[in-house]
């Protein structure tokens, strides 16, 4: 019980620093990763960036509340409610994500990176939300779990990224990193939860 309450803080307090994080992008246009980038002036492209990061805050808090059992156990509709309003913000900021990524800095490794990630990020929530309205809850919950972690991946990006800020590593080469690094370690610990829960199920069956 304290285990299961202190990662759902823990995401919750990763979702408000996320907040605070990001809220710079839209006070203005060269702070940041986009002060090296040509892109930055078009206001096409930052309009699609500040799309992407709107959805994928709102994702990320709206994400922790949904780990919250309370929350499931006492408004079912709430969560419903919840649920629906996160798959749009992450189908948002997914595709948004995917059409930016193609301007990443670092050349072709960390545009793919972004790129999968995006697509990867889009079909787990998708799957989640078809098995919810097949009726299918374990698949649900399986592969919700699996889209929140990739919608956290943000976070543990950001945490990677004070690497060159704390040593000198070039910022380039941890950058390169952080497009593939993050989110394939929180999907790797979203699908060690996902079987752990799975033989949990089995053995109480």
């Amino acid at each position: 019980m304290i285990r299961r309450m202190s990662g759902q803080l823990f995401f919750l307090i990763g979702a408000i620093f996320m907040i605070v994080m990001s809220l710079k992008y839209f006070f203005a246009s060269d702070i940041g990763i986009l002060k090296n980038k040509e892109i930055a002036s078009s206001g096409i492209y930052i309009f699609i960036l500040r799309v992407h990061i709107t959805g994928g805050l709102l994702a990320i808090f709206i994400g922790a509340l949904q780990m919250i059992d309370g929350i499931r156990k006492v408004s079912i509709s709430f969560h419903k409610g919840l649920g629906k309003i996160y798959v749009f913000t992450v189908f948002v900021s997914s595709i948004s994500g995917l059409i930016i990524a193609q301007y990443a800095m670092g050349g072709i490794i960390t545009e793919i990176g972004f790129s999968v990630l995006a697509t990867v990020w889009f079909v787990c929530t998708y799957n989640g939300y078809k098995s919810i309205r097949n009726g299918l809850v374990i698949k649900h919950k399986q592969w919700m779990y699996r889209s929140y972690a990739l919608t956290f991946a943000a976070i543990t990006q950001r945490t990677l990224l004070l690497v060159p800020l704390l040593t000198n590593i070039d910022f380039f080469l941890i950058y390169k990193i952080s497009a593939w690094f993050p989110w394939i370690f929180n999907l790797l610990v979203a699908e060690y939860i996902v079987r752990k829960n799975g033989r949990t199920i089995n053995k109480e069956a």
